[in-house]
Order: structure tokens, then sequence, then C-alpha cells
């Protein structure tokens, strides 16, 4: 089985991914953690000779911060409604980590002092205008994370599991936020619309699209190619020309058929800001993926319907051309 978001994760796949991106840009990431800790010391609360909430818990606070804030501006009603979601995380946090307080034994002066950290930070103008300066290009390399990885959750050998909301871009935290209610109707109408201009995917990463065309195509090759996904051979595949780093990419084959996956990965040193997505020579210039001997043919890419005749080899700026993931399918 290959959940990567369930009933009981403390963070969706998603928030996950997004909050993958902070470890390369850390030292981004180190700036602004100064700088908020700068500009809420008014609102912590000094007690017996202690500030409070402890500094471990005010990072965790800034990461579901950054998790779960909505790529575009929030509106009064969003914000009210993050700050709940988010007194209601950390209070559940702080009693589970069993530090300062419990469900058993709580400590009342130190949850009110760690509610009031939260609601007065989100208060804050200044504040809320350092976040929104923040998120965007976050969000953005967070969403192309998400779509790698569900690429591979969808190409590699196993089920892949798909918890309620997850077909789009769901930035849950632990329940019950995770089970809020799921607008299927947007879901099935993003469904029959069957979007899949790479392009238009790309011009709205935001809206989810991209990462539902990514399984509803893995979905239509696993139902077409059932042998590859039970019992095909893994074959591991490497970049070179510099981008060994970059690329995740196997194959599966079996009795003359094959897919290939091919997923980017650590785009904050790929991409320049002003840069849509890791796509084109710019980004990959001669780097390619070897192909071992059995694995040359005639491949198509489901994402965007091109064809490609393989000899030795994947030549990434022709593969990610359109779209930043590719599942190759042997013709």
């Amino acid at each position: 089985m290959l959940g990567s978001s369930t009933h009981d994760t403390k963070r969706s796949e998603d928030v996950r991914a997004r909050l993958g991106v902070l470890s390369e840009v850390s030292s981004a990431w180190l700036l602004l953690l100064r700088r908020w800790h700068l500009a809420n010391r008014s609102r912590r609360t000094d007690t017996s000779g202690e500030s409070l909430p402890s500094r471990a818990d005010e990072y965790h606070f800034y990461q579901a911060l950054i998790g779960i804030w909505p790529h575009i501006h929030p509106d009064a009603p969003q914000l009210l409604v993050l700050r709940e979601r988010l007194k209601a995380y950390m209070l559940k946090a702080v009693r589970e980590a069993k530090l300062r307080t419990s469900w058993i034994n709580p400590d009342a002066d130190y949850e009110a002092a760690l509610e009031r950290f939260v609601v007065q930070s989100l208060e804050s103008p200044a504040f809320v205008k350092e976040v929104n300066d923040a998120v965007p290009r976050i969000a953005r390399l967070g969403m192309l994370v998400s779509l790698s990885q569900a690429l591979l959750k969808v190409a590699s050998p196993g089920v892949p599991d798909y918890y309620q909301g997850t077909e789009l871009f769901d930035f849950s935290l632990v329940d019950p936020d995770n089970r809020r209610p799921v607008d299927y109707a947007l879901r099935m109408k993003l469904l029959e619309e069957r979007e899949s201009d790479p392009r238009r995917l790309l011009e709205n990463l935001a809206d989810g699209r991209a990462k539902l065309h990514i399984i509803r195509k893995g979905l239509a090759v696993r139902r077409a190619h059932p042998g590859l996904f039970n019992g095909g051979q893994y074959v591991a595949l490497h970049a070179d020309g510099g981008r060994e780093d970059n690329i995740i990419a196997f194959a599966l084959r079996r009795n003359g058929s094959a897919v290939i996956a091919v997923a980017p990965r650590l785009f904050a040193s790929l991409m320049r800001e002003e840069d849509p997505a890791p796509i084109g020579e710019r980004i990959w210039g001669e780097a390619g993926v070897a192909l071992p001997d059995g694995l040359a043919g005639e491949f198509q890419n489901v994402f965007t319907s091109e064809r490609f005749e393989l000899q030795q080899g994947l030549p990434l700026a022709r593969l990610l051309a359109r779209f930043p993931v590719a599942l190759l399918v042997k013709s």
C-alpha cells in the first residue's frame, strides 16, 4: 500500500512537500525565523522567569503556518479560519508531545500563553505581510515537489492509495483538520473537463489540475498494463550532465513492455524565480538519463502525448520541455 496521506497523518502530503522545500532554502528560512522571532517578542508571555511558548513550539507554529498558508493572499474570513485551525493544531501538538502539557495533565497557563501567541501574531498586519511575502515561492516549489511525488506514487510497484481530497492539492494538518468536507463536485467537474494542455496546467498550477492529471493518466497506465506493476522488473535509472542529484528515474519492464518514470527534485537550485517550472533546455542543458540494454524503442509520454524514439538515453531537455514530470509507455 502506497499511502502518502491518511486519516492519521500529522501533515498532509502536500504540506510535507512544501515544508521539504525549506531544506533547500535553509539560509533564507533561518533569516525569516530570526526576523519573525524578533517581530513576535511582544506576543510571548513571561512567567516565573520563563518566556512562553517554548522556542521549539514557536518554531513548530511557523512551520505549520508556512505549510498551510494559501498561495494567494488570504482575505479576512480566510485569516480567521486559518487562526482557528492553527490554534487547534498547536494545542493538539503540544498535548501529544507531553513536554509542557498533556491530555491527562493539561497545563492551563502554558496552553493559554500558546494560544495568545498564535492569535496575536496573526492579528499583526506586519507579520501577516511577512508571511504573504515569503510563501508564494515556497508554495510554488512545494507544488512542483507534489507533482513529482504524485508521479512516483502512481508509477511505483504496489497499490497507490488516495486519501479523501488529495486528488488535488490538499493542505491539511492533523485530524480533525484532515477530515474537513471535501468538494467532490469540483473534482468530478475537473475530471470531466479532462484538461491535458501542459501550458494551461502550469499556468494554473495552484488549482491542482496538474496533480489530478498525473493521477488520472498514471492510473490509466496501471489499468492498461497490470503485469508491469505486479511482477515487472524494477530498473533504477540515473541522470548525468551535472543533474545527477536532480532526477529520480526508474523503469518497470516485463515481456517486452515497459514504463519509465522521470521525476525531478531539488527545484530551488534548478529554477530562477521567474521560471514557471523546471522545463526546457535552460534547466536541463545536455543532461540525460542513460538507458540499459533492452529498453530502447518508441515510447509515448502519457502526460503530453509526445512520442520519443529512444536508443541509449533520454535527453531531459526534450523529455521535460513541456511538463515537469514524465511517464513513458513503450509503444
